[in-house]
């Protein structure tokens, strides 16, 4: 059985960053600009703090390309030499061009090598869930079409929900429209989507952080189970709600593995530099009883 690379892309997010240093993974990177700035391979010396104060500084819509066709071509071809089966795991092909451009590649390189390009639905924390989860499963021996089918069956439990400071950056995606935008901010309505489908459906509108909290704590506790669940922050002017929710989550989830994370830059780009939220990994031994 021939041995196996995964292939991810930049807006993959781990809460153990060791597993990034695992030789079975390639990180295909976003491209990051900065104004004048043009980083090729991630933040560099910035701190994600300093990034966030720029996108909130900046005020305008941020530029993180996602990785080309020929970007993926040549981190395919590459690996092809080795002779390695790839399995790219994307983030949702609603939230960035990867798998598009991925899928592209792989038609391009076929041939010695089997390439399985998956839409994992999801993006940052949840797709780097997704990614440790196909790499235990190759450390275990599993083939290409076994790990594969491991990842169908996680992302189908990997859940997000996030409040909102604002919807300017969801306008900006196009989830939301400009006078709907408005509106909210006329009203002093905090938004809270959830990450579902692979794209942002509106779950709950709320006036104030606390509010946002409950709420949040709501939808975790829907699930009977959790296997991992990272608190997501952005600027440091929510790191106080952020620690306090990982504290009360633990509480009721002992045995979960759960972590606080500041959002990387492509999901600052989606949700703004002032946005707290959740994405969590239900167990897979959960079990529902119908009623």
């Amino acid at each position: 059985m021939k041995k196996i690379r995964i292939v991810t892309e930049g807006s993959v997010h781990f809460s153990d960053p060791e597993i990034a240093r695992r030789e079975h993974i390639s990180i295909v990177p976003h491209q990051i600009n900065m104004g004048s700035r043009n980083m090729q391979n991630g933040l560099g010396t910035i701190s994600p703090e300093q990034y966030l104060d720029y996108i909130y500084k900046n005020d305008q819509e941020p530029n993180l390309p996602a990785p080309s066709t020929e970007e993926f071509t040549t981190y395919f071809r590459a690996i092809e030499k080795c002779d390695l089966d790839i399995l790219c795991l994307c983030s949702s092909q609603n939230l960035s061009t990867s798998w598009k451009n991925a899928t592209l590649a792989s038609e391009s390189v076929m041939g010695k090598i089997r390439i399985n390009v998956i839409d994992t639905m999801t993006t940052s924390i949840g797709l780097g869930m997704l990614v440790e989860a196909a790499s235990n499963a190759i450390i275990q021996g599993a083939s290409i079409e076994e790990s594969g089918r491991v990842v169908r069956k996680k992302l189908a439990k990997v859940y997000g929900v996030f409040y909102l400071d604002s919807m300017q950056y969801l306008q900006y995606g196009g989830w939301v429209g400009p006078a709907q935008s408005t509106l909210a901010e006329m009203l002093g309505v905090k938004p809270i989507f959830a990450l579902e489908s692979g794209g942002f459906i509106p779950f709950e509108k709320v006036k104030t952080r606390t509010q946002a909290l409950e709420r949040l704590m709501e939808f975790a506790t829907e699930f009977p189970q959790i296997e991992q669940l990272t608190v997501l922050r952005g600027r440091a002017r929510v790191a106080g709600a952020a620690r306090k929710l990982r504290t009360r989550l633990g509480d009721l989830y002992p045995k979960a593995s759960i972590t606080n994370a500041i959002f990387g830059p492509v999901l600052a780009s989606l949700i703004g530099p002032d946005g707290l939220g959740i994405i969590l990994c239900e167990d897979d031994n959960t079990e529902y009883i119908e009623e």
